[in-house]
């Protein structure tokens, strides 16, 4: 009897950031990262794997600076030039584990979408005020039915209620959602009202877009510089890390991100952010009590 022998494709690609970034990371980097190699592997490596390296080009490495020095010094695939969230760091924002016991208070952000996705993320905040991303929902080409059940379904997984007089499970505090949602339709009635009717009660964003992104790079901080982050994603969630590193200036109004829809095949799009931003821009304020103490 014969046998076949797989044949291995094997090549190197010289850096982030070069022509066929979005290409290579798609279809080694992120499968790498996400734990989900099947016909790809990717060994990372940078130039401290290589003794042969002159000390000039090293030198040269290390005084880069900006995208250019996480890119092509230390090989971080997250970054290109014009990245919006530059301080992003998978070592330090994404998370493995996150026990549900630890939220003290449950939230939510929506973005409805048909052609483009919609997506739904759970997050929860810990008793020091940190936000964990915990869970998402993303899909396209649904009408609100199939979405209010997956939606369900997923606060369910995290012991998580979304009718505020459960006696015995946490609710969501809050589930906001874009304003396009409680626009009224020809027919009178809103996308926002039909999610209602599914047992999904909706709030509309308040915030613009500007202090929304403000607002998640706040939560990243910059751990870089010492700047401990507030804001932190679980691993499960692929869609919205896989969005959050692609995410660029918009050159006509450089403190927003530039507004892009996924491809035919569902790639790309900014659905997960905009449902990040509206979950993390829509905080409720922190009311403190104090002792008062006469003079």
């Amino acid at each position: 009897m014969g046998c076949v022998t797989p044949s291995v494709l094997a090549f190197s690609f010289p850096n982030p950031g070069g022509v066929g970034h979005v290409w290579f990371r798609n279809r080694f980097v992120q499968p790498f990262q996400l734990r989900l190699e099947r016909d790809t592997r990717f060994i990372p490596a940078t130039i401290k794997d290589n003794s042969f390296t002159n000390p000039e080009y090293r030198f040269t490495l290390e005084n880069l600076t900006g995208w250019q020095k996480r890119a092509w010094l230390e090989g971080d695939w997250d970054i290109a030039a014009g990245q919006y969230f530059t301080t992003f760091r998978r070592e330090f924002h994404v998370v493995d584990d996150f026990p549900d016991g630890r939220g003290v208070e449950w939230v939510a952000g929506f973005d409805y979408g048909f052609n483009h996705y919609t997506a739904a993320l759970l997050a929860a905040y810990d008793a020091d005020r940190n936000l964990f991303i915990v869970d998402e929902h993303a899909a396209r080409g649904w009408v609100p039915d199939p979405h209010a059940e997956a939606i369900q379904a997923m606060c369910q997984r995290h012991g998580v209620t979304l009718n505020p007089r459960h006696r015995y499970s946490p609710a969501l505090s809050r589930f906001i959602a874009g304003r396009d949602l409680f626009t009224r339709q020809s027919n009178g009635l809103t996308i926002a009202r039909q999610y209602a009717d599914l047992g999904i009660s909706l709030r509309p964003d308040h915030s613009d877009r500007v202090n929304g992104w403000a607002a998640i790079l706040r939560g990243f901080g910059d751990p870089a510089a010492g700047v401990k982050p507030t804001l932190f994603i679980h691993r499960r969630c692929t869609r919205l890390l896989e969005t959050i590193p692609c995410l660029q200036h918009d050159p006509n109004r450089p403190e927003d991100v530039l507004k892009v829809d996924s491809d035919e095949d569902g790639l790309g799009g900014d659905d997960a952010a905009d449902a990040l931003r509206y979950l993390v821009a829509n905080q409720l304020p922190q009311i403190r009590m104090a002792k008062l103490r006469g003079l």
